[in-house]
């Protein structure tokens, strides 16, 4: 038996489905990540389509079955629709990847909270912030993957325990973690970390504001998380996103 709920949610993608219907994904504020179809959405007297766009924050109604694969939307309310990030290519790229970290590394009807908080902080933040939307962008990689029990640490060499090694030319290998100097030398597979990635991880974790390089550090912030993550979680294949949009 279906049940009437409310709940908002972030548009993450949606297709097209028969003559006159979308299917969507969406990660709600109660539910998690979860499919929904909206029945006649195309049809053109209906501006309710127009809603469930990708990147939109809605609220919904739907009649939520138990165990069934897709639910059915009653109605949709847009809160915001985030015009300035699809104004802008560069921004719209990094929203894109963020909503596609999303889809592909939730597990579906898995709550999280604090993980709906922060999906619509970063997109704000995107619509309103003049930082570099790359480093915007770092910041929620990186804190994804911390929800996500993946975190790694930059305070100290993992095998020798040293501190105070941020001017020394490090590596990381992802079995034991970050490497100092002398450390390094004995594993052969690893990512370089220079003195400014190190840096660049500091002030993401301590929230501070990076001013000089932020594109390029950014860049290569992003390639070091996304090769963690392709180690660590076999299904993760890279981000489509950032390349697709260029």
């Amino acid at each position: 038996m279906s049940k009437i709920v409310k709940t908002k949610a972030i548009v993450l993608k949606k297709i097209n489905y028969g003559d006159t219907s979308i299917i969507v994904s969406l990660y709600t504020e109660e539910y998690g990540r979860m499919s929904a179809i909206l029945k006649g959405a195309r049809k053109s007297k209906t501006k309710q389509g127009l809603i469930i766009d990708p990147l939109n924050f809605v609220e919904i109604v739907l009649y939520k079955k138990k165990n069934r694969d897709v639910q059915l939307i009653s109605s949709t309310d847009l809160i915001t629709n985030y015009i300035r990030i699809k104004e802008d290519i560069e921004i719209l790229k990094f929203a894109y990847a963020t909503i596609e970290l999303i889809q592909n590394l939730t597990v579906e009807e898995e709550k999280n909270i604090k993980l709906f908080k922060g999906l619509t902080k970063i997109l704000n933040l995107f619509n309103s912030s003049e930082e570099f939307p790359g480093v915007i962008f770092c910041r929620f990689f990186l804190f994804l993957i911390k929800e996500l029990g993946y975190q790694f640490s930059f305070k100290q060499c993992n095998i020798c325990g040293r501190g105070n090694i941020s001017e020394e030319d490090l590596a990381f290998n992802f079995e034991t973690g970050l490497l100092c100097s002398k450390c390094k030398k004995d594993y052969l597979s690893t990512i370089e970390i220079n003195k400014e990635l190190f840096n660049f991880f500091y002030c993401l974790r301590d929230n501070k504001k990076i001013n000089n390089n932020a594109e390029n550090l950014s860049s290569n912030a992003i390639y070091f998380m996304e090769t963690y993550l392709k180690y660590h979680i076999n299904s993760f294949t890279g981000l489509r996103s950032l390349k697709l949009i260029d």
